[in-house]
C-alpha cells in the first residue's frame, strides 16, 4: 500500500485539483440562480429562502477547500475525499430546492460518486456514495417539506441504479489503472536497474565506449571514453571526432584519427538502419601497443624460462670444470688468469639467468607488517658488510621514529638490494641517500644518488624490460623491481630532484 500511494501521489493530486475547481464552479452556478436576472435567463427560479442559505454555504465551502488545496499538499487526497462527501447533501439539496429533479439535474452526482470511488481505492466505496445519494434523495424531500408526491419511487430507484453502476465502472477503472500504474513503476524500476547493470558492464570494458545520437550527442559514456575524448553525458562529441566520423565512407567501419595529440582507434556500430543512435569503440594506440607488448612480454618470459633452464645445467658443469682447474698444481699462471675469466663470466651469466627467471614468474606477495625504518636499518648494515663498503655511503634520513608498512619481506629486501646496486652503479659521488617519510595516507621511501640527468628516451623506457645503458646489465633490475611493488599494492616511480636521481616507493600506511 506504501508504494501504490508513492506512486499515485502525484495523480491523485492533480486530478483533486480539477475536482476542487469543477465543485467551486458548479457551486457558483447554484449561487447564480439566486438572482431574479440570471434565474430567468436560465429558466429557473426559487421560492425558499433556504435555497439561498444553501447555495451560499456550498459556494463558501467549495471556495475554501480551492484555497486550502492550493497551499496544502500532505493531505490533499483526505481533503478531497471528504469534500466529495459533502457534495452529495449540498448538489442534491439544491436540485430539490431548484426543483431540478425534473430536469435531470439528479444525475449531478454522477460525477462526484464516480470520482470518490476512483480516488478512494477502497471496494466498499460501491455502497457507500451510492447509497448516500439514494438515501438523500428520499430523505431531503421531507426534511426540506417540499411536495414531490408526484415523483414515483420508480425514478428515484432508477436514479439509484444509475448511481451504483457508476459506482461498480468508476472502482473497477481505479483497480484497472492502479494495477497498469503499479506494473508500469516495476517495468520503469526494472528498467532502471537494467540500466545501471549496463552501465556497470559499460565501465568495466578496457575499451572507451560511446553511445550518440544523430546530433552528435553523447548519450551514454565510460570511464576510458571520458578520459579520451574530455567529455561527459549530454556534451557533444569534440569536433575532430565528428568530422572523423562525417568524412568516413558508411561502408567502412573503423578509421584512425588523433585526438588532442593522441593517436586512437575507432570503431563504428550501427545498432539499426533507422535507430537514432550509434556506438563508438575508442581505443588509443599507445594503449594497443601497451597491451601487445605484454602479450609479447609474456611470451618472451616464457621463452626465455625454458631456455635459462636449459643453459644452468651446462653452465654448472662449465663452472665445476673451471674451479678445479683453477685449482690445480698443473696449470700454469696465465692459464689461471683465463679460468678466472671464464669463472667471472660465468658467474655473470647465471646472475642474467636468475633475472630472466624471476621476471617470467608471478611475484605472489606473502605480505607482512613490519616497521620499515627498522627495516632498512638492517638492510644498510647487511649491504655494507656483504660489499665492504664503508657505511657512511649510505645515508639515512628519517623523518619518523616508526612507520609501520604491510609488504612481503623478502621482495622488500631484494628491492632495496637493486636500487641501492642501481644507485651505486650510476651515481657520480659512490654515494646514497635514502629517506623515509609520510605523506597523506602513504609511507614514502626515496633512494637517491647524485648524476647526471637521463636523456628523455633513457627516461622513457627506464622500467622497460631488456632497456639498459649499462654494458654489463640486463635491463631487468627495474622491471622486476616495479612487478613487485604491484604484487604488494605499492607504487615505484622516477623522479628527477637535481642533483638527484630519485627512486620512490610508495607503501599503504598501516
Amino acid at each position: 500500500m506504501v508504494i501504490k500511494k508513492e506512486n499515485l501521489k502525484n495523480n491523485e493530486q492533480t486530478s483533486v485539483r480539477y475536482l476542487n475547481l469543477f465543485r467551486l464552479l458548479l457551486s457558483f452556478f447554484f449561487f447564480s440562480i439566486i438572482f431574479k436576472k440570471f434565474g430567468s435567463i436560465v429558466g429557473i427560479t426559487y421560492t425558499l429562502d433556504i435555497a439561498r442559505f444553501i447555495a451560499s454555504l456550498y459556494l463558501a465551502i467549495s471556495l475554501l477547500v480551492w484555497i486550502i488545496s492550493l497551499f496544502t499538499k500532505k493531505h490533499t487526497l483526505f481533503i478531497g475525499l471528504f469534500a466529495l462527501i459533502l457534495d452529495l447533501p449540498f448538489i442534491i439539496s439544491l436540485t430539490l430546492l431548484f426543483n431540478g429533479l425534473e430536469n435531470g439535474w439528479a444525475l449531478l452526482p454522477v460525477i462526484t460518486i464516480g470520482s470518490f470511488s476512483i480516488l478512494n481505492h477502497k471496494s466498499f466505496s460501491i455502497f457507500t456514495m451510492p447509497l448516500l445519494a439514494t438515501t438523500l434523495l428520499l430523505v431531503l424531500p421531507y426534511v426540506l417539506k417540499l411536495n414531490y408526491s408526484h415523483i414515483h419511487l420508480s425514478t428515484i430507484f432508477l436514479y439509484a441504479l444509475i448511481y451504483f453502476g457508476i459506482a461498480l465502472v468508476g472502482i473497477r477503472q481505479s483497480q484497472a489503472y492502479n494495477l497498469s500504474l503499479l506494473l508500469t513503476q516495476r517495468q520503469k524500476k526494472r528498467i532502471s536497474n537494467l540500466s545501471r547493470i549496463n552501465e556497470l558492464i559499460i565501465d568495466q570494458i578496457n575499451s572507451g565506449v560511446v553511445v550518440f545520437n544523430r546530433e552528435y550527442n553523447i548519450v551514454q559514456i565510460n570511464k576510458i571514453a571520458q578520459g579520451i575524448v574530455r567529455s561527459q553525458t549530454d556534451k557533444k562529441l569534440p569536433m575532430p571526432l565528428i568530422k572523423s566520423i562525417v568524412a568516413t565512407p558508411k561502408d567502412k567501419k573503423e578509421f584512425k584519427t588523433t585526438l588532442f595529440g593522441d593517436d586512437i582507434l575507432v570503431k563504428i556500430v550501427t545498432l539499426e538502419e533507422q535507430a537514432n543512435t550509434r556506438l563508438l569503440i575508442i581505443d588509443q594506440q599507445s594503449e594497443l601497443n601497451k597491451k601487445s607488448q605484454q602479450i609479447e612480454l609474456a611470451n618472451l618470459g616464457q621463452l626465455s624460462a625454458t631456455i635459462a633452464h636449459e643453459i644452468r645445467n651446462p653452465l654448472a658443469a662449465i663452472y665445476s670444470a673451471s674451479e678445479l682447474l683453477n685449482e690445480s698444481d698443473a696449470i700454469k699462471d696465465e692459464d689461471k688468469e683465463l679460468t678466472d675469466i671464464i669463472i667471472h663470466q660465468v658467474k655473470r651469466s647465471n646472475r642474467i639467468i636468475e633475472d630472466v627467471l624471476l621476471m617470467s614468474k608471478n611475484h605472489i606477495a606473502n605480505q607482512k607488517t613490519f616497521d620499515i625504518i627498522e627495516k632498512i636499518t638492517r638492510f644498510k648494515t647487511s649491504y655494507c658488510q656483504q660489499n665492504e663498503i664503508d657505511p657512511n655511503q649510505i645515508m639515512l634520513d628519517f623523518r619518523e621514529k616508526l612507520a609501520r608498512v604491510t609488504f612481503d619481506g623478502s621482495h622488500l629486501s631484494q628491492l632495496l638490494w637493486n636500487l641501492t646496486e642501481n644507485a651505486f652503479k650510476h651515481g657520480t659521488n659512490n654515494k646514497v641517500i635514502i629517506k623515509v617519510f609520510k605523506d597523506r595516507n602513504h609511507t614514502v621511501v626515496d633512494i637517491l644518488n647524485e648524476g647526471q640527468a637521463f636523456d628523455a628516451i633513457v627516461e622513457d623506457n627506464l622500467f622497460t624490460p631488456f632497456f639498459t645503458t649499462h654494458t654489463q646489465g640486463t635491463g631487468l633490475g627495474l622491471f622486476i623491481c616495479r612487478e613487485m611493488c604491484k604484487s604488494n599494492n605499492a607504487k615505484l616511480e622516477y623522479l628527477r630532484e637535481e642533483p638527484f636521481h630519485v627512486f620512490r616507493l610508495h607503501f599503504s600506511t598501516t
